[in-house]
């Protein structure tokens, strides 16, 4: 079943092998700027989602967006992907990732992606589906090899996924799912990784272990990730830096510690929000 099916999904990854894009340019030896949005404006008939005049985010960085819902968060990321294009939605701008059109780079499979709402509807075991990932990588005649297969099944391993190998993912739970396309995109291995709100559905352990994962990963790998969280303790306790948005525009960008004030909080989330020190860092509540 699977590999009938592999053939046919990995049939449009031969063009983007083909692209003229510069690969050199978009690797983890690229320190500085990852991402440029200059002229930002997103609208969906007369009501604006997303107005940015100029943002740059670092490279090789654990970098988390939050704010209150409705504050553009992930309309940002969606832009980004280009996902925010068509008859309904009016985009304007310039969007860069290391200085090349963020379309290419796009084309090319350099960015793995992980969204609020991953579809499980392909008859796949869940070994299937996390070798998924490493279609970008191969020509549509290729198939995954033993390398692929054993370092997804490390994956699994590492995600607690592994004894539910030979299993459908329709049978999954939500939180199963959830580590799942995460594997999925891990084993895409690339430099840039975008995730929309990853802690969904994971309980407080599997959270905890996903953002040491990712903070590992860029500490050790030189990764750049961007992430979407609404748990405030872990955006200050695990990540690089902090991009805080409200009414589709930016409030504030900096260390967790620069941006994450109690008065700047309150203000932008309309509520008093405490900070608490304990012996594991800073807690929001």
């Amino acid at each position: 079943m699977f590999h009938s099916f592999f053939t046919d999904i990995s049939k449009t990854s031969l063009v983007n092998r083909e692209s003229n894009i510069d690969s050199s340019n978009i690797n983890s030896s690229n320190a500085g700027e990852l991402l440029s949005m200059q002229d930002i404006h997103i609208s969906h008939g007369h009501k604006t989602l997303l107005r940015i005049d100029k943002l740059t985010v670092p490279s090789q960085k654990l970098v988390a967006f939050i704010g209150p819902n409705g504050a553009g968060k992930s309309t940002l990321l969606h832009t980004v992907l280009g996902q925010h294009t068509g008859t309904a939605l009016k985009t304007d701008g310039h969007i860069t990732i290391y200085g090349q059109p963020v379309n290419e780079v796009m084309n090319h499979g350099h960015i793995a992606w992980v969204g609020q709402h991953e579809r499980f509807e392909l008859p796949l075991t869940v070994l299937d589906y996390a070798l998924l990932g490493v279609s970008p990588n191969l020509a549509w005649y290729q198939r995954p090899n033993s390398h692929h297969v054993e370092r997804a099944q490390n994956l699994l391993q590492d995600f607690e996924l592994l004894s539910l190998v030979s299993a459908r993912v329709q049978t999954l739970s939500g939180g199963e799912k959830q580590r799942l396309a995460i594997v999925r995109a891990l084993m895409q291995d690339t430099d840039i990784m975008m995730f929309d709100e990853p802690t969904n559905h994971l309980d407080i352990r599997h959270q905890r272990f996903l953002l040491n994962y990712l903070h590992n990963l860029v500490q050790q790998q030189r990764k750049s990730i961007l992430v979407v969280l609404h748990d405030l303790t872990h955006a200050h306790r695990y990540t690089d830096e902090v991009v805080l948005l409200n009414g589709g525009e930016v409030v504030a960008q900096g260390t967790p510690s620069e941006v994450m004030t109690r008065p700047q909080l309150s203000d932008v989330y309309d509520v008093d929000i405490k900070v608490h020190q304990t012996e594991d860092g800073l807690v929001f509540v």
